[in-house]
C-alpha cells in the first residue's frame, strides 16, 4: 500500500542509479503486498522476486513471491539480487538490523537498496511534533494491539537510517523526495534559523546540516538509495 505515484518515483529514480536494461539484472520486492511495485519492475524489464510475510495476499502472475519468516529471515541464498527495494516497510517494523543485514545478504557486491518511508524531518512534521506530539504518519500507539499492517511504529531521521544501514554493509548513496508539501512549505520562513542553528552545530556534530537540506524540510517522503560495499558486510548479531 503506498501513495498514488510512490511506485512510478520509485522506478524513475532506480533508473537514474542503474542501467535498469542491462541484462541479467534481479530485482528482489521486499514486502511486496498484492504486487503493484513488482509489476513496475517487471515492465522496467527486469527479473523480479518478491516476499512479503503474507505471500497468499500476491496477485502478480509470473513473479514469485515467498514467505519471509517471524525472525525476518529471508528465503534466499546470500549475493543473489543485483537490487532490492521496500517501498512502505521500514516505519511498520522492529528489528532494522536484522532488517537491513538480511537485505545486504542477498544483494551481490556493489548491489543497491532502495527504500522509501514518511518524512519525519519535514517541517510539517516538525511542527506537528511541536505541537502535538506526534511526527508526520506517525500518529499513536495503542498499548497491546499489534497489526503491522497498519501502524506505523518506527519514526526515524536520516541520519538515524544512515547509521543503522553503515553497520550492515552499506554505504548512502543518494536521498530524494517523491513530492513537497504544501504545509511544509507554508513554514519556509522558518529555514534560515533552522539553517543557522545548523552551522552551530555541525561545529560539534557533522551530520547535523545533512538533516536540514531542502529535500528533508520540504519533502513527504524519504527515499534513500544505498550501495552495498564491495566487502563482507557485518550480520546483525556481529
Amino acid at each position: 500500500m503506498a501513495v498514488r505515484g510512490t511506485h512510478r518515483r520509485v522506478v524513475s529514480l532506480l533508473s537514474q542509479c542503474i542501467d535498469l536494461k542491462r541484462p541479467g539484472l534481479r530485482a528482489l520486492d521486499l514486502g511486496a503486498g498484492q504486487g503493484a511495485l513488482s509489476v513496475r519492475l517487471k515492465e522496467a524489464g527486469l527479473a523480479v522476486e518478491a516476499c512479503d510475510p503474507n505471500p497468499e495476499q500476491f496477485q502478480i502472475e509470473g513473479v514469485q513471491c515467498r514467505r519471509i519468516d517471524e525472525a525476518g529471515r529471508l528465503p534466499y541464498d546470500d549475493a543473489q539480487f543485483d537490487i532490492a527495494l521496500a517501498v512502505e516497510v521500514v516505519e511498520h517494523i522492529d528489528g532494522h538490523r536484522v532488517f537491513f543485514a538480511e537485505a545486504a545478504r542477498v544483494l551481490k557486491p556493489g548491489g543497491l537498496l532502495l527504500f522509501t518511508t514518511p518524512n519525519i524531518l519535514s517541517l510539517k512534521s516538525r511542527m506537528l511534533f511541536f505541537f502535538g506530539g506526534y511526527y508526520y504518519s506517525f500518529g499513536p500507539l495503542e498499548p497491546f494491539k499489534v497489526d503491522p499492517a497498519s501502524q506505523h511504529i518506527s519514526p526515524f531521521t536520516l541520519n538515524r537510517y544512515q547509521w543503522m544501514l553503515s553497520r550492515c554493509g552499506f554505504r548512502l548513496q543518494q536521498v530524494a523526495t517523491d513530492k513537497r508539501q504544501s504545509l511544509s512549505i507554508t513554514f519556509a520562513f522558518l529555514v534560515p534559523l533552522i539553517r543557522l542553528v545548523s552551522l552551530v552545530e555541525a561545529r560539534r556534530k557533522s551530520p547535523v546540516p545533512s538533516q536540514n537540506t531542502s529535500t528533508l524540510l520540504f519533502g513527504r517522503k524519504l527515499v534513500v538509495v544505498a550501495e552495498k560495499s564491495e566487502e563482507e558486510s557485518a550480520g546483525p548479531d556481529q
